[in-house]
């Protein structure tokens, strides 16, 4: 009995491993720049006059919101391992994300149109 769950736990190491090989690190790394990327872009918005002036004030603010939003959908699918689960776990992280993303736009495009 004892070599059946001996044999059983090698297997699902052997699983573990070869997700690991399958999936690699080199994504996670690839993300991990891109991300930076977005983040060095996000820095360099609003800090050179040239770009920022470009832009206008609402247009810095929308670009850095979309970005944001562009950074935390590639954080919750790839290092929360959305992208290989169900669809449906996708959603009901996505969905709320979403939402909250949707809500600061309206109260952004509310504050900016009124003059707030």
């Amino acid at each position: 009995m004892s070599d059946t769950h001996t044999a059983h736990a090698d297997h699902g190491d052997d699983m573990a491993h070869d997700a690991e090989h399958r999936h690699g690190y080199s994504k996670y790394v690839v993300v991990g720049v891109i991300l930076t990327v977005i983040t060095i872009v996000e820095i360099m918005i609003p800090s050179i006059p040239a770009i920022a002036d470009a832009f206008t004030r609402p247009g810095v603010v929308a670009s850095l919101l979309i970005l944001s939003f562009a950074k935390g959908a590639g954080v919750v699918a790839y290092y929360m391992h959305l992208r290989d689960d169900n669809r449906l776990f996708t959603a009901l992280f996505m969905f709320p994300f979403g939402i909250a993303s949707m809500i600061v736009l309206i109260l952004f495009l509310f504050f900016s149109l009124t003059g707030g």
